[in-house]
């Protein structure tokens, strides 16, 4: 902004704040809003940007003015004031007034309303008491300030050095319409002096835009000289039509008192712009090369001429036939920046992470319909390629480097799909070569060893892992008959051989790149020793491969290996007789006398009871004259005794004819069925009295325990036959593979989830930190182990030898 103040003679020695003390001195002007003495410049600028450019200054009393006309210059004295070197007066402008804010006004009401106010000649308008105000609202004075990380330095981050500046801003301020046309106005120290100043802006900006910030000062500077020289203002009148149009309104307009009048198609107060152009690209920063090892590339900062704030400007991008379309961010007239479609799915997204080269096609519209000429935009990786421009960029492929499949690898970086290939660039640049080294796969024995009993279904999961990382198979080589080993690794075995025989089991595992390695393991079988014809089963509580195993008891025994016998005679159930007891029943021995099969009939009564007349008990019948017999169903010698026929089993008590009462555990017509509390899961048996016999793949008490086949690892569950269920950050079938988001970079290995462990010379919880040692000087960067990218200037290993320029 360039902002000209003309303060009465009254108010010398009589100011403080932003526009300085007026007091004839160079050295004190830097003030706070308070009056207080800044040292720093950067202080100043915070401090006046924090307060913003409005005014909430009450003037009570209105100043009168002095009309100053245009023939001489001599003052017009309103009514009832007097005009004096010590009175304010309105000096002439040859700057046409310009309200600047008009673009930030929406509303044509509010426009008419702020016409009635008093307007700057040139700048920023004061009279919004309040800095939100809709009139005068610049969101740009309101934005924070910027510390500079040190001085700034040649050559400039764009690559500009002082010697392009100096000549840049030589034709663009020295050679301007205002230095020519004022040179008789202007020192040459002056001209000198805004040159330096435009050298600056460019040294502290970077960017191409500021190269006329500087020629509003030559304009106000003339605009000075020429009120000073007003006797001789004839002199000057080729001055006077520079300050009214500026470059004498670029050929597209006439010069009026006023300013520039333009001509149809052509706008602004220069007439400069066309009011339907095309935009031009002039340039794209750094020529269109960018270094995505070193550099943000998503983001390309563009030049050019009639470039305009709209909703509609848009960049165009193409790499092959279907163009992308993206938003482009307004910075000025020439310059505006645009972001690659990287994002939403919108383009490819590896575009800038990992290609070696990627070339973008780039067009500018301010509508959305008219596009500008095109420019080429260069991606590459600089850790493969080198590239330059001449009269065309021309990449070529560094040393000890691959490109395959558009990608690139450094020399004995291996293939991401697996580590059986690597890129030899002394064999082949843009394709994979064999690895040379690879380690076979190396196998874990058993812990314990390995045991198991006749007739078990014996299952173990070996475990074998490859250096490299890569999977392994299984095969078997060699095993007794019936044995069977999956791919990974799973072995299993029917244990039909006699007792105290020792099997070996030999089998090969081989890695991704087909290394193998051989190895066996042994099973010894040992002998059931459960009695009475008792099962073996798998005790599921102990470790997989120790052949330890629970006695399941047929009726009638009971003990760990079955050996006792359940005494059928407690309590006796003969009553009067003798009761034998035999496996899994009773035989009764009755008395003389007694008959029966539990000896509760007798054979004679006395001759007294037989003589006498009573009526028949309970559960009895007369079937002769004075003569009782039981009921069908009962029996005993007073028909107390029902009969089941068949007998009631394990235990039960016949309670009616042909009715059991069941023992618990027990049910059915004759109490043979065993019941299980609870009942046996997943498909399994009861076989007796809460002993359950399970289905393939189940075992426990109710068979509620599954068993896998692949042993899970890592806290993993088996929720079915060989099916695991892994805990979060573990995948794999036995749950023995960690997960890390994000993965591990640079060969680094997943060892448990989120953690990586890095190979020699990375480090960082992706493994992304590449260590340099001894580090990279000179500011340059460590980007592979032992491999720094050096700054421009600095060359050597560790950028510790500096770049003579021939």
């Amino acid at each position: 902004m360039s902002l000209t103040l003309r303060a009465p003679s009254s108010d010398q020695n009589h100011t403080v704040g932003l526009c300085g003390t007026y007091d004839g001195r160079l050295d004190n002007d830097f003030h706070s809003a308070g009056g207080a003495v800044l040292e720093k410049l950067q202080d100043f600028i915070s401090e006046w940007r924090s307060v913003g450019f409005s005014s909430g200054v009450n003037t009570p009393n209105i100043h009168t003015y002095c009309n100053c006309q245009a023939d001489h210059l001599k003052p017009s004295l309103r009514s009832g004031s007097s005009c004096s070197n010590h009175r304010l007066v309105n000096f002439l402008t040859f700057i046409p007034a310009l309200d600047v804010t008009a673009k930030y006004i929406s509303s044509v009401e509010l426009q008419k309303e702020n016409n009635k106010k008093p307007q700057l000649t040139s700048g920023r308008s004061e009279s919004s008491p309040h800095p939100e105000s809709f009139s005068y609202f610049f969101p740009e004075d309101h934005e924070f300030s910027v510390q500079p990380d040190g001085l700034p330095r040649w050559p400039t981050p764009a690559g500009l050095t002082q010697q392009q500046a100096q000549a840049q801003c030589e034709r663009a301020v020295g050679n301007s319409s205002v230095a020519v046309g004022c040179r008789l106005l202007l020192a040459g120290s002056t001209v000198s002096r805004v040159v330096a100043m435009c050298v600056a802006d460019l040294q502290l900006k970077d960017e191409p835009s500021w190269l006329n910030a500087t020629l509003p000062l030559l304009e106000n500077e003339c605009e000075r000289k020429l009120v000073e020289e007003r006797r001789r203002w004839e002199e000057h009148r080729d001055a006077a039509s520079i300050l009214r149009c500026p470059d004498l309104c670029n050929g597209n307009g006439q010069c009026s008192e006023s300013g520039c009048v333009c001509f149809p198609g052509f706008g602004s107060h220069d007439c400069s712009e066309l009011t339907d152009q095309i935009p031009e690209i002039t340039k794209l920063r750094k020529d269109g090369l960018c270094n995505i090892r070193q550099e943000d590339c998503s983001t390309i900062r563009v030049s050019g001429h009639g470039f305009k704030d709209s909703s509609q400007l848009t960049c165009e991008f193409s790499v092959t036939v279907s163009p992308w379309f993206v938003q482009a961010t307004f910075l000025n007239e020439t310059g505006l920046e645009c972001r690659l479609p990287l994002e939403d799915n919108q383009g490819p997204a590896d575009t800038v992470t990992n290609r070696a080269v990627t070339h973008w096609q780039i067009k500018v519209s301010n509508d959305g319909y008219s596009y500008s000429n095109a420019k080429i935009l260069t991606l590459y990786d600089g850790g493969c390629q080198i590239c330059s421009l001449d009269t065309e960029i021309m990449c070529t492929l560094r040393e000890k480097t691959c490109i395959i499949g558009d990608l690139c690898y450094n020399e004995g970086e291996s293939n991401p799909s697996g580590p059986c290939f690597t890129c030899r660039p002394d064999l082949s640049k843009h394709t994979w070569s064999k690895a040379e080294k690879n380690e076979p796969p190396l196998f874990q024995p058993p812990q314990i060893p390995l045991r198991s009993f006749q007739e078990e279904s014996f299952i173990y999961q070996l475990q074998a892992q490859d250096p490299e990382g890569s999977a392994v198979l299984f095969n078997l080589v060699s095993g007794p008959k019936g044995a069977s080993l999956s791919s990974a690794g799973l072995l299993m075995w029917k244990a039909t051989s006699e007792p105290t025989d020792t099997h070996t089991f030999q089998f090969a595992v081989t890695d991704a790149c087909s290394a193998e390695t051989l190895a066996s393991v042994q099973v010894s079988v040992q002998s059931c020793d459960c009695l009475n014809a008792a099962s073996c089963i798998t005790n599921a509580n102990s470790p997989v491969g120790s052949a330890e195993y629970v006695c399941v008891c047929p009726d009638g025994f009971t003990g760990r290996r079955c050996e006792v016998d359940v005494d059928d005679c407690k309590p006796n159930p003969c009553r009067l007789g003798r009761c034998v007891d035999r496996p899994n029943s009773f035989s009764c021995f009755c008395p003389p006398g007694m008959t029966g099969r539990r000896s509760w009939a007798r054979l004679k009564e006395k001759k007294q009871e037989l003589k006498k007349i009573y009526p028949c008990g309970q559960n009895m019948e007369c079937s002769l004259p004075n003569t009782c017999t039981c009921r069908e169903g009962y029996t005993g010698y007073n028909c107390h005794t029902a009969v089941c026929r068949p007998d009631c089993q394990n235990q039960g008590r016949c309670v009616k004819p042909d009715v059991c009462e069941c023992p618990v555990g027990y049910s059915g017509p004759s109490c043979e069925e065993a019941s299980c509390e609870p009942p046996c899961q997943h498909g399994g048996t009861c076989l007796a009295r809460n002993l359950c016999t399970c289905a393939y793949g189940y075992v426990g008490p109710r068979c509620e325990i599954m068993v896998c086949s692949r042993h899970c690892e890592n806290g993993g569950e088996c929720v079915s036959p060989d099916v695991c269920r892994c805990k979060h950050g573990w995948n794999g079938p036995t749950c023995s593979s960690a997960q890390c988001n994000p993965v591990c970079l640079n060969g680094g290995l997943c060892v448990r989830p989120n953690v990586c462990a890095c190979p020699t010379g990375f480090f960082g919880f992706q493994c992304q930190i590449a260590v340099c040692s001894p580090p990279c000087k000179n500011g340059g960067q460590c980007i592979r182990n032992n491999v720094c990218s050096c700054p421009e200037g600095y060359t050597g290993k560790r950028c510790q030898q500096k770049r003579h320029l021939t």
